[in-house]
């Protein structure tokens, strides 16, 4: 047999992308699920109208730490996470990451500028926070803040100090459970009660803070992010909610609304599913093409969630 004289060179299929997911962030006020290929940094955009659609599988990892400057860095030890953590990252990672520990009050200053702001969930759902200046408005749209407003400036330990003192006085919270925030949405919109929360909260907190070292702004703007969450009628009154993903899965899905770091999906015309994003983080995850078929929802654990019932009739017990 006489050799082919003009060969023809088949390449070999490359494989999928090994990404693994570091959860979702906001950028310029638009959310994205964010990953790390190699040494690069993914994004998918994940607006409303858009699609989701990806598999998992294998051991879930430490996502790493993070720090000013130098951004991400990876886990030394590649450390294995709990699957049902919702925060993946080690013991030693979570020592490291500067923004945890500003959180947990390791870091006295930092030499950065940090933006006190009060933020509104729902009523009687008020809490008073602290975020870096350079940092915009990530962290509030990161926490799910129905609303919010930036009431002073100041150091690292002025701010810290401001926002001991609001909130030992009981005026607002420093922080609220995400069990918490999700239920309230099924009474929102509440858009009077959510601005005179914050007016006469920002009028509260700035009389009690009048001798501390900050630039008050007692008349900064009071943004309400009730229709930009998608929660102009508040949440769906059913809706599927993950409580787990298992060590392989996959999922597909419309993005119909995000808040903070949860997602309400249209997945294959059925009951909405909301996602809590950081129990993506840590995944080792394959993106799967739109027009790919047979992917649904697979290894995703959920329970029903039902807008609870409203009598306006006197009990009689």
């Amino acid at each position: 047999m006489q050799p082919n004289p003009n060969p023809v060179s088949v390449p070999a299929p490359s494989p999928s992308p090994d990404r693994l997911c570091t959860g979702l962030s906001w950028f310029e006020e638009k959310p994205a699920l964010t990953s790390v290929e190699g040494g690069d940094l993914r994004l998918k955009a994940l607006s409303p109208g858009t699609r989701l659609a990806l598999s998992w599988s294998g051991r879930r990892r430490c996502i790493g730490w993070t720090a000013p400057g130098t951004g991400r860095t990876p886990c030394a030890e590649d450390a294995e996470i709990d699957g049902a953590a919702t925060l993946a990252q080690c013991p030693a990672c979570q020592n490291r990451d500067h923004g945890l520990a500003v959180a947990r009050d390791r870091i006295t200053d930092d030499g950065r500028s940090y933006q006190l702001y009060l933020a509104w969930f729902a009523p009687g759902m008020l809490k008073i926070g602290i975020t870096g200046v350079q940092r915009g408005v990530a962290r509030l749209l990161e926490q799910g803040a129905i609303g919010y407003t930036v009431i002073a400036t100041g150091t690292l330990p002025a701010a810290r100090r401001a926002e001991l003192t609001v909130s030992a006085s009981g005026l607002a919270k420093e922080r609220y459970r995400s069990r918490a925030k999700v239920e309230a949405w099924w009474g929102l919109p509440e858009t009077e009660g959510l601005r005179s929360a914050l007016t006469e909260g920002r009028t509260k907190a700035l009389r009690m803070l009048a001798d501390h070292t900050l630039d008050a702004f007692p008349d900064g703007p009071l943004v309400d992010n009730t229709t930009f969450f998608g929660l102009g009628d508040g949440a769906p009154a059913t809706y599927r909610e993950v409580e787990a993903l298992d060590d392989s899965g996959s999922l597909a899905g419309e993005v119909r609304a995000v808040i903070g770091k949860h997602l309400f999906l249209a997945v294959d015309g059925g009951t909405p599913l909301l996602l809590d994003t950081r129990l993506l983080a840590g995944r080792h995850t394959v993106p799967v093409a739109d027009d790919t078929d047979g992917i649904g929802v697979a290894g995703v654990r959920t329970a029903v969630r039902r807008r609870p019932l409203l009598y306006d009739t006197p009990t009689l017990f």
